[in-house]
């Protein structure tokens, strides 16, 4: 008894080992031979190249053209000069104060960008447009449009001094949906209430390569257009990158 016990234990064993094989043969691929070769790895990704700097005076060059249309009347371009004991700004909001020194050009870099400023006047339009470009060199460009990002992600009022002595600026930020311009793109609005009604500025921010360039279109108490035209916005951009190249 002890032995034909031992042979029944035997033959399960058998057994178990020839359906484990079996069990492999079915989770194994018929499509590949086992003498295929593995895949070679994948290779990494070539970095974007870096897209030139440019100078103040090629900014001068690639701005909009003083007089785009019959209905505007000189668009002044100007070289912004750092000057020494230029007076910081006083915003209430640290993200907010990120988020504006970032839009006007006004955060330490090092080096230092070239920037540029353009006035737009129109006819009908009694507060106009603005636009600054900004040149940083080496990757300047995308860490100032990630502050932009960063500040716009948690920035929703702040307070500063008005130009007026006793009164104070009281600004609430909301967000908007973004343009399809240059390779990132963010737009939003900051009102505020004025004795003449809501004072609406109008932020589109673009980075095209080494530039960002930030337009703003103001409108007092609802008595202008909200909107900087997309049309130039987007001639702009092309200019800044035809100077590029």
């Amino acid at each position: 008894m002890p032995i034909h016990l031992a042979r029944r234990a035997c033959g399960l064993t058998a057994l178990l080992a020839v359906a484990a094989l079996a069990v492999a043969g079915c989770e194994a691929d018929p499509a590949k031979s086992a003498s295929e070769p593995p895949a070679p790895p994948a290779l990494p990704a070539a970095p974007a190249p870096a897209s030139r700097p440019l100078t103040a005076a090629e900014l001068v060059a690639a701005a909009l053209p003083g007089e785009e249309s019959p209905e505007a009347y000189g668009h002044p371009v100007s070289v912004r000069k750092t000057r020494a004991g230029d007076r910081k700004s006083e915003v209430s909001d640290a993200a907010c104060e990120q988020l504006l020194a970032a839009v006007h050009a006004r955060r330490p870099s090092r080096p230092a960008p070239a920037v540029v400023e353009q006035t737009f006047n129109w006819k009908n339009d009694m507060n106009g447009g603005n636009s600054t470009l900004a040149s940083y060199g080496n990757s300047g460009a995308v860490a100032v449009f990630a502050e932009v990002r960063e500040g716009l992600s948690t920035c929703r009022y702040y307070e500063s001094p008005a130009p007026a002595p006793t009164m104070t600026y009281k600004g609430t930020v909301t967000g908007a949906p973004a343009p399809q311009l240059g390779d990132e793109a963010v737009q939003f609005e900051i009102t505020a209430p004025t004795e003449m009604g809501p004072h609406v500025t109008q932020y589109t921010v673009v980075r095209t390569g080494s530039v960002v360039v930030t337009f703003t279109k103001l409108s007092v108490g609802g008595l202008d257009p909200r909107e900087f035209p997309p049309a130039l916005i987007a001639q702009q951009i092309s200019r800044l990158q035809q100077a590029q190249r």
